[in-house]
């Protein structure tokens, strides 16, 4: 009994507790429904904020993925362009065709910022997404969102072998040739051809047609492993070169200047007079010169003093073999000598300084001496014996018959023209067998050359010596009108140096060939050894074909005949051991060595098995195929670099080492993004 009561105030304390948790729960409902009400709107805010975020962090994604895209695009189009507007406006066109503006995009060219060598094109995107729920819980209307791509650029290794024409049979190998090419590339945009026992060696081999064959892998990396072979188009590096452009542009002057012609001098008539042994005749001579002058002589030995008057006027003068004739004049070398006739000598004469014209020609079989002075000689000039001027300025005609045609100067002997001197001849020039010429001394002469009735403006004989003394003043002249054509075996040619050689025809060679510092200029085609070509000794060296500080160009208006170069506009024949073609170093002509004509088809062959070569510059034949034959190494020499770009490109034979001269690229670029 005395339990009991605990058992109920146990029983009280649970009912109380438990009507107490009713009460409380009862309470708690409402609460629960208050925070609830209360917090929803906030659950929503973030849930908004959530989805517009989020959508924020989707478009910045699409925006770099835009980005790269339009830096990519506008490396491609800088680096074939060289535009910034054009690099703009294609990135640009880019994020306009992927639902941007063109005013959220900013493009700019910048050192890279993986490598400050390089360019980079930059692409940065800009726009705000437009917020809806966001303003609700305070925060701005639009969110900014901004991605950006970096494309950088780098050079291509530029072509130093290039065969430009898709059509074409494009970089062809045979026999055993052998090229290496360590810093540059052999690039066809047609395919390239490398059969067994040839190789390429080349820091980067592309193609534009066919894959390349090379039946016995034989193109590989410079130090023998995988090439990088790909397949791209090569523009041509040289298309807007200064020089290139301004060779081109002078063949119109060279086809077009006029040639020098000489003009007919009025002189009347004087009295004939005729040197010989006879001692009766000396009194007939007396009465025959003119006015002041004074014969005093015998046996074939006279002297003719000449004084007090500014001209003096003669017929034509003959002297005969054995006779020994001096002219002396007292007072100045302006004296004037009228001679209406010609000079004829087989003896020894000597003139002094003065003008001398003639309405006839000199033709001379003994010892003939001029003292300096001007000549002008209607009928020209001609020698089998000695002949020697001093230096003075030589206008003459033609109508002087050798080689079966007329010239101006027609020697079979030796004939020298000191100098400087300027050469003013109508009708060319015919250096014969075994003759020696030298036209000029020093470096300031100048010479303007015509053609004889064959069309040649300098035709020379077996085992003659001709040269050209250097024509370097800024107002000397090398023009000739007509051809070159010195083809006698194992004769020597030295042509000026000057800053311009105009030919108006062709060259051909068979002999030693020094080519003085210059752009030379044919309107016609280049050949030397048509028939064959042999070294020389020359002034006790031995000359094969030497150019130093040269550029040959040529119109491409005729093309060789002969065995070793028919039908080509440029040609370096087989028999050659001493052969160098070097291009000049500066100006606007730097590095180009040989340009072929532009827009006509024409070949250019150096098929030399020359064991000495040296050909340093740029073969330049762009609408044209080259071959390179023989055993010869060409390009090998340390400091010089050659460069081969044409239509098609055919080598045989012997090492090439290429290297580029002109151009770091080839007018692509490799594009890839760094940031």
């Amino acid at each position: 009994m005395g339990r009991k009561p605990s058992v109920r105030l146990a029983v009280v304390v649970i009912l109380m507790r438990f009507r107490f948790l009713r009460a409380f729960w009862r309470r708690d409902q409402g609460s629960v429904t208050v925070i609830a009400a209360i917090g929803l709107p906030v659950l929503v805010g973030f849930a908004a904020l959530a989805v517009e975020f989020g959508h924020g962090l989707l478009s910045k994604a699409e925006y770099q993925r835009v980005a790269d895209l339009s830096a990519y695009a506008g490396a491609l189009a800088y680096g074939s362009s060289g535009s910034a507007t054009t690099m703009t406006a294609a990135a640009q066109a880019v994020a306009v065709l992927n639902g941007l503006s063109a005013s959220n995009v900013t493009v700019n060219l910048i050192p890279s910022p993986r490598n400050a060598a390089n360019q980079a094109v930059s692409v940065s995107i800009a726009k705000a997404n437009v917020l809806l729920l966001a303003p609700v819980l305070g925060y701005g209307s639009t969110l900014p969102v901004r991605s950006s791509s970096y494309a950088e650029m780098g050079a291509a290794p530029a072509p130093c072998i290039l065969a430009l024409n898709a059509g074409g049979t494009g970089v062809t190998l045979s026999g055993s040739a052998a090229v290496t090419a360590p810093l540059c590339a052999v690039a066809s945009n047609a395919s390239l051809t490398v059969p067994c026992l040839t190789t390429i060696k080349a820091k980067a081999v592309t193609y534009n047609t066919t894959v390349p064959s090379q039946a016995c892998s034989g193109i590989t990396s410079p130090t023998g492993g995988s090439a990088s072979i790909s397949k791209v188009k090569t523009s041509d590096p040289l298309a807007s070169n200064a020089g290139v452009i301004a060779a081109l542009a002078h063949v119109s002057t060279v086809q077009t200047f006029a040639p020098y012609t000489f003009t007919p001098l009025s002189i009347s008539a004087g009295i004939p007079l005729n040197f010989n042994f006879s001692i009766l005749g000396l009194g007939a001579l007396l009465s025959a010169l003119p006015g002041g002058c004074l014969a005093v002589g015998i046996l074939g030995n006279y002297t003719v003093t000449c004084a007090g008057y500014p001209s003096y006027k003669f017929g034509t003068i003959t002297v005969d073999s054995g006779v020994t004739v001096a002219f002396n004049v007292l007072g100045a070398s302006s004296t004037t000598y009228n001679i209406s006739g010609s000079i004829v000598n087989a003896g020894t004469i000597t003139f002094g300084p003065g003008t001398y014209n003639f309405t006839g020609s000199i033709a001379n079989t003994g010892t003939l001496t001029f003292a300096a002075g001007t000549y002008n000689v209607a009928q020209g000039i001609s020698n089998s014996a000695t002949l020697s001027f001093k230096a003075g300025t030589f206008n003459v005609g033609g109508g002087m018959s050798c080689n079966g045609s007329t010239y101006s100067i027609c020697n079979t002997g030796t004939a020298t023209f000191a100098g400087p001197s300027t050469f003013a001849l109508s009708s060319g020039i015919f250096n014969g067998g075994n003759a020696t010429l030298a036209l000029g001394g020093g470096t300031s002469n100048s010479f303007q050359v015509g053609a004889a009735g064959n069309g040649d403006a300098l035709d020379t004989g077996n085992n003659s010596k001709t040269t050209f003394a250097d024509a370097t003043g800024a107002s000397n002249l090398f023009q000739l009108n007509g051809n070159i054509n010195a083809i006698g075996a194992t004769s020597c040619l030295t042509l000026s140096a000057a800053a311009q050689h105009d030919v108006d025809g062709f060259f051909a060679s068979a002999g030693g060939v020094t080519l003085g510092a210059g752009v030379y200029t044919f309107d016609g085609y280049i050949a030397f050894g048509p028939s064959g070509g042999v070294d020389v000794s020359c002034n006790g060296v031995t000359v094969g074909v030497a150019g130093t500080g040269v550029t040959l160009v040529t119109s491409g208006a005729s093309t060789a005949t002969g065995s070793s170069c028919s039908g080509t506009s440029f040609c370096l024949a087989s028999g050659y051991s001493n052969v160098t073609f070097a291009a000049p170093t500066s100006g606007t002509m730097a590095n180009l060595v040989v340009i072929g004509p532009a827009a006509k088809t024409s070949n250019a062959t150096f098929t030399s098995n020359a064991s000495t070569t040296i050909l340093s510059g740029v073969f330049y034949y762009p609408d044209g195929p080259i071959t390179l034959g023989g055993s010869a190494s060409i390009g090998s020499v340390s400091g010089q670099c050659l460069q081969i770009v044409g239509s098609q490109v055919s080598i045989s034979g012997g090492a090439t080492a290429a290297s580029t001269c002109i151009g770091s690229g080839s007018g692509t670029q490799t594009v890839r993004l760094v940031q």
